[in-house]
């Protein structure tokens, strides 16, 4: 699949897989070798879900991807809520997340132990270390801006865009999705893709999710046009490290 358009116009954009899973791996390998095999490996980002039952050679394959160029990226711990103890994550729960949120209703304590537990399980598993850590949902919870600064990833990425938690720096920066697991969420995910897509320049590149099951959902056809509309795969470093971003708050 090409991400060049006839006209030779792109448009930059962080292509990150999300939700990789031990029973998510046959799809990750289909991403790799069909709609995403024209991606280079080292700007295609893949986010692991370290607290689940994965296998020896599960773990090989995961290396094997590491080694290939693959980056590997820490994203929460087992992708399922522990408990809904606020009307926000309810909230959240009901029209966004539904039970991958596992961020919110932790206290911030609780956020410190997951992620450091995230970290630490790359290096017992004999991975190189990684640098971003991705929220399920892209929800931070209760993470204040203290705690962020200890934590042993350099990069978080939220909703809004990437804290680069050593320069204390925020990157605001689009972001489309195409998890559209039932009709009723179609209208306004495209109306989210669209507005993004339209802020989205060279400076501001768009952030890409995939999501292992998008081939197979409502906006799979919207998706595979994206692919195929221009969109030139980057790697994130490359867009926070040659912008001027505010200080974080």
């Amino acid at each position: 699949m090409s991400f060049l358009t006839r006209s030779g116009k792109t448009k930059p954009a962080i292509v990150s897989l999300h939700d990789v899973m031990p029973d998510t791996l046959d799809d990750v390998r289909w991403w790799l070798t069909h709609w995403l095999a024209d991606v280079p490996p080292a700007d295609l980002t893949l986010l692991v879900v370290p607290g689940l039952d994965w296998q020896p050679a599960q773990l090989e394959q995961l290396r094997a991807w590491q080694q290939q160029g693959y980056e590997l990226a820490g994203h929460g711990w087992q992708h399922r809520v522990r408990r809904i103890s606020t009307l926000y994550h309810r909230l959240h729960s009901t029209f966004v997340s539904r039970q991958a949120a596992e961020h919110l209703s932790l206290s911030e304590a609780e956020l410190i132990e997951l992620i450091e537990r995230n970290y630490q399980w790359f290096t017992d598993n004999d991975f190189q270390s990684p640098e971003l850590y991705v929220p399920p949902a892209w929800a931070l919870g209760q993470l204040g801006t203290t705690a962020r600064r200890h934590l042993p990833f350099r990069y978080l990425e939220s909703t809004a865009g990437f804290h680069d938690l050593h320069a204390g720096r925020f990157h605001a920066l689009p972001l489309a999705g195409f998890e559209a697991d039932a009709r009723w969420r179609v209208p306004s995910l495209r109306l989210w893709n669209g507005l993004n897509r339209r802020v989205a320049t060279a400076q501001r590149a768009l952030r890409l999710s995939i999501h292992p099951h998008d081939h197979r959902y409502y906006l799979a056809d919207d998706l595979q046009r994206w692919l195929q509309s221009g969109i030139q795969p980057i790697n994130y470093r490359q867009v926070l490290h040659r912008t001027k971003a505010p200080q974080a708050a």
